[in-house]
């Protein structure tokens, strides 16, 4: 019998208590943590619906439950039809966050083993991916130029029927050139509602003459990322068609009616004008498209565009590691880790090692060659 599944006892630890204090140990900061503490509350409450409040009653069972969940919303990601769906790397990274826990708790002396490597929950789980650095997605070039096309044929079409009303065409264009061509990653140009400093990228931080963005980058730091001519025209008719009123506004302005309209302060009356020219009556800020509502966006324009990748759709960090591997083909290591503002050139060498491995491939079967 699974002891550890029953009801708690007075003498036992309340995961609230043993979470808050497992996220302030050793160095996590950032969005590391937020990450963390995002996982395991959902994690937490999940437990506490079915009457699991204390560290020592989380059992295999329940960690089996958890997977099953897990593997639920990976299969629900494999359609285009649902939304909320995660991909198998990343229920496992949720997985490992709580195991990570666990294990805590183990040190600790709250739990004698930890019940999320047990095989009953193991089993339950997706086949973990394998991490070799081809494996991730990357904008190929195809791809790319598809998706582009895509984009811009819509925008004209858009622009052909309504002028410059075509504002929600206008800024998905932009959108895929920033990503097609920057290298940015997503959370540094789309808003994040869990990090108050990532609230979009502004039209102040747009710099074309000297080809460069202004953001946030992962280290928190603002950087500057390079721009080059092909993104420029699509942002320039996007800045025509919005009229920002002042260069604190968005670049991608949401077009959720409902996030438009309570961003406006109380006095406004919504049935005065449209959700954004209400903005600009009452010279408000609208807010900025999420990242969760960019990557609605990639899944509408490749579903539209007939682009399947592996059952996908072309992903924010995909474009980023696309422009990535197109450097790295073409100029080498050290142009693509200053593309991609990596801080260890470490990390550029394990994201595209797999050109490597073949680069020297192709090398060795020249020495070869006459034997």
């Amino acid at each position: 019998m699974d002891t550890t599944d029953s009801g708690a006892n007075s003498r036992e630890n309340a995961l609230t208590t043993v979470i808050d204090d497992f996220l302030e140990s050793g160095n996590k900061s950032g969005n590391y943590r937020d990450a963390l503490e995002r996982v395991l509350t959902q994690w937490r409450q999940r437990l506490e619906k079915r009457g699991v409040v204390t560290v020592e009653n989380v059992g295999k069972r329940n960690m089996a439950s958890y997977a099953q969940y897990l593997a639920h919303r990976v299969d629900a990601g494999k359609s285009r039809e649902v939304d909320g769906g995660i991909s198998a790397a990343t229920a496992w990274t949720y997985y490992d966050y709580v195991s990570a826990f666990l294990s805590y708790c183990v040190r600790w002396d709250y739990l004698e083993e930890n019940p999320a490597q047990k095989g009953i929950a193991l089993d339950e789980l997706p086949p973990r991916p394998k991490k070799k650095s081809g494996d991730q997605q990357f904008w190929s070039p195809e791809d790319r130029k598809t998706l582009v096309r895509y984009a811009d044929r819509r925008a004209h079409e858009a622009i052909d029927e309504k002028g410059f009303d075509a504002l929600e065409e206008l800024r998905d264009r932009a959108l895929v050139y920033v990503l097609a061509y920057s290298g940015v990653r997503g959370g540094e140009v789309l808003s994040d509602p869990r990090d108050d400093r990532r609230n979009g990228l502004r039209w102040k931080d747009v710099d074309l003459e000297n080809n460069q963005l202004i953001v946030l980058g992962k280290n928190q730091q603002c950087e500057e990322a390079q721009l080059p001519p092909q993104a420029h025209r699509p942002l320039e008719r996007l800045e025509k068609a919005l009229e920002p009123v002042s260069s604190e506004w968005p670049v991608f302005v949401s077009s959720h009616a409902p996030s438009l309209y309570s961003n406006l302060p109380k006095e406004a009356d919504a049935s005065e004008g449209e959700p954004l020219e209400l903005q600009r009556q009452h010279g408000v800020v609208p807010p900025s498209l999420s990242t969760n509502g960019g990557r609605s966006v990639l899944k509408r324009l490749c579903e539209a565009a007939e682009i399947d990748v592996d059952g996908d759709y072309l992903k924010p960090h995909g474009a980023r590691r696309g422009v990535g591997e197109a450097i790295y083909r073409e100029h080498g290591a050290a142009a693509a880790q200053r593309v991609l503002r990596h801080a260890d050139p470490r990390t550029t060498s394990q994201m595209y090692a797999h050109i490597e491995a073949s680069e020297l491939a192709e090398e060795t079967a020249e020495v070869f060659e006459n034997e």
